[in-house]
């Protein structure tokens, strides 16, 4: 609508501003504010004239800025409309040390790694602090990894995909040939509300229960946690209360003996050589920072606006949990369609023979679902290969299942593939069958009671 307001005639005495809004209301708000004033000296036939000349211009230039944003691709976003355009990148070799300076400074957690103009690699810092380095003396081509890129024409949906699928945070973005930008999680946390599907769901609907550490740990068994059960935060409990947390940035400070220890006296004072700790001995108190708390009830939106500048919210629910960016694009992208929409991500290097087994798995149980339940709305399955440095992986795999009458989530994990398949499945069926049940039972009283009415 547009709306276009002249003050009265005999008002012209007085300086006077001219206001136009344009503003298009279905997925795109846009207000332009244009101002224009005169002096006594200009009769107001002059003014009019001189203003609406100059309004015919603000106009058009409005109604082409809305025809450029909405028509482009249909109104669909892209990762080139979010990503950072701004790429920090660090070379092959370049110290570890260095890396992780560039990285606390742009506040993220990976760094393309360029040679020669070209993509080399990702470092990611997760892989840093997991391993047993001297950031001083270490080379960024001994932890960088090959990496999917994303195109920038790419849309949101399929780029929260990939991030899914490859279980990373961020991914280069190129065009052509050349590194053009980075989209991450936080950067698709900005826009994830066009995408879900229920934003007044509660966050318990979607929480898997977090691995934690009670006070009085070392910071040993918290970088054993990262690196066998793949996350990237550990939340820090005393007595059933959430008093901290603890990420991948945080061990950082102590792998490079930056953190502030406590004195004898209780005061802090920095760490010198010769008096640092090892990773095993530190207590969890000495590092951890405060957590975002969050309660069960809190409604999926919100949670959204609290990852647009957090990189996690811990939920206190009965069980300590964890909700993050990557649960939440497991909700957009398999925003439920007409038909059921099943995604299974993290197989893309898995055997022939493991993705028979999974592929029959769903089908039988989608199969025995829609015979009790209308509408089965989605089914997200995830599977994460954890390497242990021997023959024998361990594998970790989360399934999230949407149907009109709840949310439910499963978790699994164990080193034989086919048999993590089956007890995830059964763990599913368990929960899905109690509430099918409560419900069932539900009914029957509701009918008894209206027979007798």
């Amino acid at each position: 609508m547009y709306i276009l307001h002249y003050p009265e005639d005999e008002a012209l005495d007085q300086n006077h501003d001219f206001i136009l809004i344009a503003k298009q209301e279905k997925n795109l708000d846009i207000i332009f504010l244009v101002c224009y004033t005169w002096r006594i000296r200009d009769s107001p036939v002059q003014v009019k004239l001189r203003f609406t000349m100059y309004m015919k211009q603000v106009i058009i230039s409005c109604l082409f800025t809305c025809f450029i944003i909405c028509h482009k691709e249909g109104g669909k976003l892209k990762v080139s409309d979010i990503m950072a355009k701004n790429v920090i990148s660090v070379s092959p070799d370049e110290t570890i040390s260095h890396a992780i300076a560039k990285m606390r400074k742009s506040n993220v957690h990976q760094l393309p790694v360029v040679n020669g103009g070209k993509l080399y690699g990702l470092l990611e810092l997760r892989r840093i602090a997991t391993k047993d380095v001297d950031p001083k003396t270490t080379k960024v081509y001994g932890l960088a990894v090959n990496v999917p890129t994303i195109n920038a024409d790419t849309d949101i949906i399929d780029a929260a995909s990939l991030l899914l699928n490859v279980g990373l945070r961020a991914l280069p973005v190129k065009d052509g040939n050349s590194v053009v930008g980075v989209v991450s999680e936080t950067d698709i946390m900005k826009v994830a509300k066009q995408f879900v599907k229920g934003l007044n769901m509660k966050v318990r609907e979607i929480i898997t229960p977090a691995e934690y550490v009670e006070k009085g740990s070392r910071a040993g068994g918290v970088k054993r946690i990262m690196r066998d059960r793949n996350v990237s935060r550990v939340p820090i409990v005393d007595k059933g209360k959430i008093i901290g947390i603890i990420g991948t940035m945080d061990l950082i400070r102590l792998i490079e003996g930056k953190q502030r220890m406590p004195t004898r006296g209780g005061r802090l004072q920095e760490m010198g050589a010769k008096e640092k700790l090892t990773i095993e001995e530190t207590p969890v108190e000495t590092i951890m920072r405060a957590p975002v708390i969050v309660s069960g009830d809190t409604s999926i939106s919100n949670a959204i606006d609290l990852l647009k500048e957090n990189e996690e919210a811990v939920v206190s629910n009965g069980i300590i949990g964890i909700i993050t960016p990557k649960d939440i694009m497991e909700l957009f992208a398999s925003a439920p369609k007409k038909q059921l929409y099943v995604q299974i991500t993290g197989m893309q290097k898995e055997s022939i023979e493991f993705q028979v087994t999974m592929d029959k798995a769903v089908d039988e149980f989608v199969k025995k679902m829609g015979k009790m339940i209308n509408n089965i709305e989605y089914f997200f399955i995830h599977v994460d290969k954890i390497e242990k440095g021997g023959r024998v992986d361990l594998y970790s795999i989360r399934v999230r299942f949407k149907v009109p009458f709840g949310f439910f989530v499963a978790h699994a994990s164990g080193w034989k593939p086919l048999n993590v398949i089956q007890d995830v499945m059964r763990k599913l069926e368990r929960e899905v069958l109690k509430k099918y049940g409560k419900m069932e039972d539900m009914r029957k009283r509701r009918r008894q009671r209206n027979r007798y009415a």
